[in-house]
């Protein structure tokens, strides 16, 4: 075993956490008080130092709140460098305002693809349902929606990180987290290296498998549950016949979906998505051959797509899974995004809440002036997430039996309520009706 090595990353922050850092506009020259979304602040009076384990959305999120707060957080990430691509997301609810707090707004518009039809098709191509998105987006969401690729939002947030002074530190991978045993005692952090560091707060952001989750709650205190479907996704460096630029094109068969979108000039990616209860999603080096024998018999362009699959590009595969914890926090060290609330996809706010999550304990912790109020401060970010989370997470677990469905009837019953979305009062019916745009809006 390597020989351990601590090691208290301090003077470095005593420098300048005292208060807002007057390289990131946001804080410079401005009360706290003002910054947008933030309610009572006192400025951090002790070094209270804060390491982020996960550069994903969360960690991101909550790394760059606690700057533009005055904080000096580090950030480390066991992947050699920062991720891509990934698949489309529907982003709307919680963390369209956490973007606008973090000042991520017009990233959010630089980034919507520029859609301009859902189109399902049967097995033929032909259409079935074509309906505008903007009038979806206007009707159901308040206009508060935006459609993008996952890895695109996570190069906005770290470049949005970097400016503000945050670096994150990638190649480190975390292999033990010991929480502090007395109020006044770190949090011991030990790497693959051998290395340890003592850490005042210690933020788990490290995803459905995460490290940190595993030392610090006990088996009954967490939960996961397999929603039953199976996802592959993928990009490829073309365009596809028949498919327009504007257009997000799905083909639904009982159990199965295959859904296709331009990413940009001369790339298309790929969505699909089977309902396998039995299994099917984990990473396996005999994808092709699976991929053949659950979509091999459709046609339109799918066997252009499991041809293409070999030499494609941003290759993702997963399975539905929810995660459940019961608790967020243990003394100073705290679980965040899908370590602890993992929705799934099937509830479609998986990246929004993990940005609104970041943001939130990032502003509940710039309240703290001492080390011992850093849990009560973990305590208030629960309070405003939690039934959040749990309303999420059941919507996600509901959804389930209609993402995919095996039945004829559940297809038809999903197009007609997609047709009656665009239309003048029951788009913003249902956007109210499931909390995606404001009664007012």
């Amino acid at each position: 075993m390597p020989q351990s090595r601590r090691r208290r990353p301090t003077e470095h922050l005593r420098q300048d956490v005292r208060g807002p850092d007057p390289r990131w506009p946001a804080a410079a020259g401005r009360d706290p008080a003002d910054l947008p979304g933030v309610g009572e602040f006192v400025p951090w009076g002790v070094a209270v130092r804060v390491l982020v384990v996960g550069a994903g959305i969360a960690g991101l999120s909550a790394a760059l709140r606690l700057r533009q707060l005055g904080g000096s957080p580090t950030v480390v990430e066991a992947a050699p460098g920062p991720r891509g691509g990934g698949y489309m997301i529907d982003f709307f609810g919680p963390g369209v305002d956490a973007a606008e707090r973090l000042g991520l707004g017009p990233a959010l518009e630089r980034i919507h693809a520029p859609i301009e039809r859902l189109v399902f098709v049967d097995g033929s191509g032909r259409s079935r349902v074509a309906v505008g998105y903007p009038a979806l987006r206007r009707r159901v969401f308040g206009g508060r929606h935006h459609n993008f690729l996952r890895g695109d939002l996570e190069a906005e947030l770290y470049a949005a990180a970097r400016d503000a002074g945050v670096q994150p530190s990638h190649g480190r991978k975390v292999v033990g987290v010991q929480p502090s045993a007395a109020v006044g005692d770190p949090v011991v952090v030990r790497y693959a290296d051998g290395a340890e560091e003592e850490w005042d707060v210690v933020l788990g952001a490290d995803g459905v498998h995460s490290r940190v989750r595993s030392d610090l709650l006990e088996p009954d205190e967490w939960s996961t549950r397999d929603l039953g479907h199976a996802v592959w996704t993928w990009i490829l460096d073309r365009s596809l016949p028949g498919v327009r630029r504007e257009d997000f094109v799905t083909l639904t068969a009982p159990g199965r979906m295959v859904a296709v979108y331009p990413v940009d000039e001369g790339r298309t990616a790929a969505f699909l998505v089977h309902r396998s209860p039995d299994g099917g999603g984990e990473p396996d080096a005999e994808l092709p051959g699976t991929l053949h024998r659950r979509f091999g018999d459709l046609d339109w362009l799918v066997p252009e797509l499991l041809a293409a699959f070999p030499s494609a590009v941003d290759r993702y595969t997963d399975r539905t899974v929810q995660v459940r914890a019961r608790v967020w926090h243990r003394g100073r060290v705290a679980l965040l995004g899908d370590a602890c609330w993992c929705v799934s996809l099937l509830a479609g706010q998986g990246a929004s809440l993990a940005l609104a999550g970041g943001a939130t304990v990032a502003e509940e912790l710039a309240t703290v002036s001492d080390v011992a109020d850093v849990p009560a401060a973990l305590d208030r970010g629960r309070e405003r997430l939690g039934p959040l989370v749990t309303r999420l997470a059941d919507s996600g677990a509901r959804t389930a039996s209609w993402f995919v469905p095996e039945e004829r009837w559940r297809m038809t019953v999903r197009d007609t309520t997609l047709r009656a979305s665009a239309w003048p009062v029951v788009g913003p019916l249902l956007g109210r009706r499931f909390g995606l745009i404001r009664a007012a809006a």
